[in-house]
Formats: structure tokens, sequence, C-alpha cells
């Protein structure tokens, strides 16, 4: 048997068939570190996961006249063997993908497709056609719905003149007797907050309560007592006065806030056909003022997604009119 120097004499044949191991020996790429030279031998056990690099006992160098590399050739068929499978398991395992939610790509035959996996990919609505990564018609379109958007922030809630005489005429008829004049300078040119809680009835406190909350967009994950500083200074915060009424509306926008997050993972991504509708469904009950409604949700997108005041004062009226008949 020959020794080779530096090396470890080879096991009688006996031991290596008694050991059962499968050994191959591979070259350590450069450290920055320096803690290995570069392609030094060392040599891995594929049974057992054993790395080592110390020549093991039982390892016997395959050897081929013809091709110096016969050992390492054996540590790269067992590299490509193992990506070979993990490609077949990575492709077992996107078949058991499915899609759970979709977005349409406005002015794009596109759709963005989210899947259980948490992987996205893009389907063409007319050629057919699916990809990963994302195209450039819908890269485009995006764009172009993001600078929409900043436009609107942009426009702000700035009323124009005639939105601000109207609103002036709303507040002086419903807050001011015929034989008041308007003060606009003293203490009495709006109500005062209890006086405004004092006119609303027990439903629409509890809806000002949760429109605030909602507003604030408090944690639902928080407790009551720990997200009470984000509206303290809000003088809804007194539309309810008890404790534990407090802590229960605050558990039931949580729940609220909760389940909508849960629809938008899972249902597809729709466009209100009627922004103000929603918003006169969320926010308006049976005693419910339109200036009260216009005061509130001022700040709304979907408020101002009606132009005029008029045609919001039609709605608003069209819409009262049917809670109070279904009441």
């Amino acid at each position: 048997m020959e020794f080779v120097p530096g090396r470890p004499p080879l096991p009688p044949p006996e031991a290596i068939i008694a050991a059962g191991h499968e050994w191959a020996v591979f070259l350590a790429p450069a450290d920055p570190q320096m803690q290995h030279t570069p392609n030094e031998p060392y040599y891995y056990e594929r049974k057992n996961g054993i790395t080592t690099w110390i020549r093991p006992f039982d390892y016997i160098e395959p050897t081929d006249p013809n091709n110096p590399d016969a050992a390492l050739n054996v540590g790269h068929k067992w590299q490509q063997a193992e990506s070979e499978r993990k490609r077949h398991a990575a492709r077992i395992f996107a078949k058991q993908d499915t899609a759970v939610s979709q977005q349409f790509i406005d002015d794009t035959p596109w759709r963005r497709v989210e899947t259980k996996q948490n992987r996205v990919f893009y389907y063409n609505n007319d050629t057919k056609e699916s990809r990963w990564d994302q195209p450039v018609q819908v890269t485009q379109a995006l764009q172009i719905m993001a600078e929409k958007e900043k436009e609107r922030e942009a426009e702000g809630t700035e009323m124009n003149v005639d939105d601000a005489e109207w609103m002036l005429e709303q507040m002086q008829d419903e807050y001011m007797s015929d034989d008041e004049s308007v003060d606009t300078h003293g203490a009495n040119a709006l109500p005062q907050t209890d006086e405004r809680i004092a006119l609303m009835d027990k439903s629409e406190r509890i809806v000002q309560f949760k429109s605030m909350l909602h507003e604030a967009k408090v944690d639902p994950f928080g407790t009551w007592d720990s997200e009470l500083d984000k509206v303290i200074n809000d003088w809804r915060l007194t539309a309810i006065t008890d404790d534990a009424e407090r802590g229960d509306l605050f558990d039931t926008v949580c729940a609220e806030i909760i389940e909508r997050r849960n629809q938008e993972r899972k249902e597809p991504l729709v466009k209100s056909t009627d922004p103000f509708g929603d918003l006169l469904r969320e926010n308006v009950v049976k005693k419910t003022s339109f200036a009260k409604f216009c005061q509130r949700n001022l700040k709304d997108p979907r408020y101002l997604s009606i132009k005029t005041s008029r045609e919001r004062e039609k709605r608003f009226v069209k819409h009262l009119e049917s809670v109070i008949g279904a009441k």
C-alpha cells in the first residue's frame, strides 16, 4: 500500500466496507478572513452530512490516468444531483401554489396576481401570457396612476368661492336663530365641542367615536390605553364618556380594521364605482345634517369626488330620505 506524505495511510478494505461512508473531496473557495488557503481540499460525507479538513481514514480517492480531476468529479456529480433534486422539489411546490388575489391595471390588458405562497406574477388577458417580471406597460401605467394620485393630493381640501359661501350659509341656518347675526370674531362663531355633542343622539355619537378611531389609524393589535394618545385632543373623544363603552367600541373598530385587511389580501382589488355613495352609507344616520356631514368629511377624497356643493347636497338629501324611510 502506497503512503502519501502529509496524509494518513489508507485503511484496510474490510474497514472501508464496514464503515459504509460516501466521501467526496472538494476545493475550498478563497476566504477573505484567511482561515484557510484557496483551493485547500476538504472532505464531505453525504450520508451523515459530515465535513472535515482531515482526510478520513476510509476515503478512497478515485484515480483515472486519463482524467487528473477524477476525484473532484465525484463531488461535482453530487452537486449536480443535489441541484436537480432541489429544482424538482421547487417545481412540485410551485404546482401546489394558487392565486389568492388579483388587481386589474388601468388602461392595460394586464392584471397583477398574488399567490398563496406570496409570489407575484402578471397575466395578459388578451394574449394569455404569464410572466414573473413586471411588463413595461404595467410599469408605465402604475407611474401614471401615481402621478394622478399626487395631483389629487395636491388639490387638497381648499374650497372655491361658491363652496365657502354655501358652507357659511348652511352653518348660519343650522346654528343661529333667525334674529341672531353671525359673530365672525367672537366665541359664538362656531358651536363649542360640548354643544355639538349635545345635539347628537346616541347612534350618531357612536358613529363619531368610531370615525375618530378609524381616522387616527389606531393599531388593531394595541390596547385602548396604549392608543389613547392618538385621539386625546380630538373633540369626538367626549362623544362617549363611559370608559367601558369606549373600550368596547375600540375593540369593535380593531376587529373591523383586521377584517378589512384580510379582505384586501383575499379579494380582488375592485375600485368603487360610487365613492361618494360609500361615504354617505358609512356616515349618515337619521339625524345627521348636511352641514355636519360636510364638516366631518371635508378631507375625505370620496367627498371631493363630487365637484359641486349643490350636487353633494342633492345626493345627501336623497340618501337621507332612504335612511329615514328604511327606519
